[in-house]
């Protein structure tokens, strides 16, 4: 019933209440339409789970290591580098650095928080990843804390998914003495 300006009440029409429950399927319909065709756009094509187990690793291997094992994690890492990033790994992950890393018995316990795919085309790809980390060495004398946000940038090398590029936009370096570095922007880790 709808009640008119008199006071009186008079039968809701059947009609406006048919075409209001039509608007609404309708629209429901459209939303899930949308959002179906939205979730298989091309930029959403399925993601190559070599390339993010690739990923997945090197951000493992270079956000766990300790002073035992530092040859063999930072040998890992530079077999993943291609490119850009090979050269850069060469020189950073030197002999020296580990030395440093030895004597302040440094370790670090990273684990991945979130790992996104900002592009694939099969050959190339970018991914963004969330480290949360722990580091210690003999310099602090509590472990210390951070996030690290790092863009990995990938090549496909015959049947492998490489390390081609990596800027860390933000969190500790492996050498860190204890407080956040805040290395914004650094395509060379640690720098």
């Amino acid at each position: 019933m709808l009640r008119t300006r008199r006071g009186s009440y008079r039968p809701r029409s059947k009609g406006r209440s048919r075409v209001t429950s039509g608007l609404a399927v309708l629209g429901l319909a459209g939303t899930a339409v949308f959002g179906v065709l939205w979730a298989t756009a091309s930029g959403s094509s399925p993601q190559d789970p070599a390339m993010t187990g690739a990923a997945r690793s090197f951000l493992t291997d270079l956000t766990n290591f300790n002073a035992k094992t530092i040859d063999a994690d930072f040998d890992s890492i530079t077999s993943m580098a291609t490119g850009t990033f090979s050269g850069q790994a060469t020189k950073f992950f030197n002999s020296s650095i580990r030395t440093e890393l030895q004597n302040a018995l440094a370790e670090s316990r990273g684990q991945i928080r979130n790992l996104y795919t900002q592009s694939d085309n099969g050959t190339q790809a970018a991914v963004y990843g969330v480290i949360d980390q722990v580091y210690v060495n003999n310099k602090i004398s509590t472990p210390q804390s951070d996030v690290l946000r790092v863009v990995v940038n990938l090549q496909k090398v015959g049947a492998d998914w490489k390390i081609s590029d990596v800027t860390v936009l933000e969190g500790a370096t492996p050498a860190s003495t204890g407080s956040p570095s805040g290395s914004a922007g650094s395509t060379v880790p640690g720098q």
